[in-house]
């Protein structure tokens, strides 16, 4: 899969990163933040986490509940960083998905949204999301689905992973997380299952 290598990830994300906020809400609407940032259950004052931060376009959903200075989002692209940090004033660290620079048990909460399809290996990401979360916490991500259309889904896997919804529960059960729950979503009525969210609690 081209973009399933950190190197042509970050190259290809270093020039889409110009148009990336007037494309993205296309494919990820308000509702879709929303669900996201509702099912990782935060509140106010709760140290949060997000993997694959980007330009900050979900972040600004979890800085409306936690506050810009409980929140630390984590990415591979300095041109993505350098248009989060200019949105919002939170802790932003150039990063590994799979080998995050933190101990253990530190979050409340570890967010993903729209980055493991990029990731070479997503059981480990969804590890390492696992080992820097607290126990009770919750670990959500939101991946784009599978495409139905056979022709559209052999183009898209050779692009970057398109995960089943059973594929990231899987992970998540591999990763030791407990009562997890997915919600299938997309940006419109006639576009209603484009990606899957799925949530589970830290033991």
């Amino acid at each position: 899969m081209i973009l399933q290598d950190k190197r042509r990830a970050r190259f290809f994300y270093k020039y889409f990163s110009k148009i990336y906020d007037y494309i993205n809400p296309i494919f990820y609407s308000k509702q879709m933040r929303e669900l996201v940032i509702n099912v990782a259950e935060i509140k106010k004052g709760d140290l949060v986490l997000e993997v694959g931060c980007g330009t900050g376009y979900t972040t600004e959903e979890i800085v409306r509940v936690v506050g810009e200075e409980n929140v630390v989002g984590v990415d591979l692209t300095p041109e993505q960083l350098e248009k989060a940090v200019k949105k919002l004033n939170c802790n932003f660290l150039l990063g590994d998905a799979e080998n995050l620079p933190f101990k253990d048990n530190i979050f409340d909460a570890a967010i993903s949204a729209g980055s493991i399809e990029y990731w070479p290996n997503p059981l480990r990401g969804i590890e390492e999301m696992v080992r820097v979360t607290k126990s009770g916490g919750k670990v959500v991500i939101l991946a784009p689905r599978k495409p139905d259309n056979p022709i559209v889904r052999k183009f898209a896997e050779s692009i970057m992973l398109f995960p089943s919804t059973q594929q990231c529960v899987a992970w998540f059960l591999k990763a030791g997380l407990e009562d997890i729950r997915y919600y299938e979503i997309g940006p419109y009525p006639f576009w209603s299952k484009l990606a899957v969210v799925v949530a589970g609690r830290v033991p």
